[in-house]
């Protein structure tokens, strides 16, 4: 019975080493410095992980079966945070670089996944680049027989990528790298093009090959690269006098596409607001929450944050009346008539480390005017007080403003009633309403400027 008891353990043990994978990269030269572990989900990093290279400029790690599929990045603070990204599939990984170009030099010494993906990028860099040459002859050069010459070359070029993409396939069946390949190739015309016609072309094509029904491809960089290709496409045509209904037409066709899986339209929807909303290109951002994010529609993990998104853009826009009673139920002693002067609120939180790098900024600012023409009320949604009074402690200039705490934090009364989804947020309201929404602290110093509040 007791050798029956340990031969159990001894396979119960071996059950648990095999669900951990081993993940190193060697990077030559640069041994002894530190790499950040990141997991992709679409134009995010995500860190998983800290780690120090041995002084061989070897950096270890290991992944189990909890960790989810798709791509993870090493990322190097020091070298100008340089990216060597790599699939993770339930298997060991291993690769190597060069330190002076860690992105340029890699080589997959142990991993099928990654094996087939950076063969895949390296064949369709090729193509692209030789693909380039021609269509410059092409658009370019005046006569049949330099046509004629690039066009038989672009027929052979195509058909030895087309080979190459079946041979992949074959090699790649069943793996994450080959969904990631499908809906990341080149969509290629059937003959060379003008710049115009291919224009057309990509317009038309190119959603062509990226399902959008696989959730698990947010775990890439295949939506957000799609996406912004086909809004790269757009931008060719955009005169200044129809930027926005040219962006709000390739919006329609990038969320038409996504919508057959929710998953994956709520992620594209909360990518594209996000990048127009970092544009300041506040009407789109309107468009997109007014049209698209519905109640029906929204029903991933992050609806909350969705639904906030979309309410903070369309009911609290700019030119909208802000919630002003919650404020003044915070003021007890009502020094501030809020209906009545320049208010700038700004949302923010301890935990937050953008807001403990702005913060300062905008106190500090707020503190060296002799006679603001505003007045500064900071809201934290700290859950306790105890970093919240040490901060402001610690910035002695937060006594020039009005400082306020809701301890409930996202679930709290203020949260709600302005639809806060992120931190910092700024309102600047004036006689109750909303006249701007700035994201930074240098667009906040702008608008008060140009509102001449200074």
């Amino acid at each position: 019975m007791r050798i029956l008891s340990i031969f159990s353990c001894i396979l119960f043990s071996l059950q648990v080493l095999a669900t951990n994978y081993s993940i190193s990269l060697a990077v030559n030269g640069f041994g002894g410095q530190t790499a950040y572990l990141t997991k992709v989900e679409g134009d995010l990093s995500i860190l998983t992980d800290t780690i120090i290279g041995d002084r061989y400029g070897l950096f270890k790690t290991t992944l189990s079966d909890e960790d989810e599929t798709g791509f993870y990045k090493f990322i190097f603070p020091q070298l100008n945070n340089a990216e060597v990204p790599f699939i993770f599939n339930k298997e060991n990984v291993a690769m190597a670089t060069e330190a002076i170009n860690p992105n340029a030099y890699i080589q997959v010494l142990a991993s099928k996944e990654n094996d087939l993906y950076y063969t895949f990028l390296a064949k369709d860099a090729l193509f692209n680049n030789q693909v380039e040459l021609l269509e410059t002859i092409y658009n370019n050069y005046i006569g049949d027989e330099f046509r004629g010459q690039a066009e038989v070359e672009y027929n052979r070029l195509l058909s030895g990528y087309l080979n190459d993409l079946a041979n992949l396939q074959r090699q790649g069946k069943n793996t994450y790298a080959w969904k990631v390949i499908q809906s990341s190739k080149t969509p290629a015309p059937p003959m060379l093009l003008s710049q115009s016609e291919k224009n057309a072309f990509l317009r038309a094509h190119n959603f062509d090959d990226v399902d959008f029904s696989d959730a698990s491809l947010i775990n890439s960089e295949v939506f957000t690269s799609a996406a912004i290709h086909y809004l790269s496409i757009y931008s060719q045509q955009i005169q200044q006098s129809n930027k926005n209904a040219i962006f709000m037409s390739a919006v329609d066709t990038i969320l038409a596409k996504a919508s057959v899986n929710n998953e994956t339209y709520n992620f594209v929807v909360n990518y594209l607001l996000g990048g127009f909303e970092s544009m300041s290109a506040t009407e789109i951002v309107t468009y997109i929450s007014q049209k698209y994010l519905s109640e029906s529609t929204c029903s991933s993990d992050d609806e909350s944050t969705l639904r906030r998104k979309a309410m903070n853009n369309t009911d609290l826009a700019v030119g909208k009346q802000a919630p002003l009673d919650i404020l003044s139920a915070m003021n007890p002693q009502k020094d501030i008539n809020f209906a009545n002067e320049n208010i700038v609120l700004i949302f923010w939180a301890t935990w937050c480390g953008h807001c403990t790098q702005a913060m300062p900024e905008i106190i500090n600012h707020y503190a060296k005017l002799s006679n603001p023409k505003y007045k500064l009320v900071t809201l934290s949604l700290d859950e306790t007080t105890t970093n919240w009074e040490r901060f402001i402690d610690e910035n002695p200039n937060f006594k020039k403003a009005k400082n306020l705490i809701d301890t409930n934090g996202w679930d709290g009364e203020a949260a709600n009633a302005y639809y806060i989804y992120g931190t910092p947020s700024m309102f600047l309201i004036q006689q109750g309403k909303i006249v701007s929404k700035p994201i930074e602290a240098n667009e906040l110093f702008e608008s008060l400027k140009r509102l001449r509040w200074e």
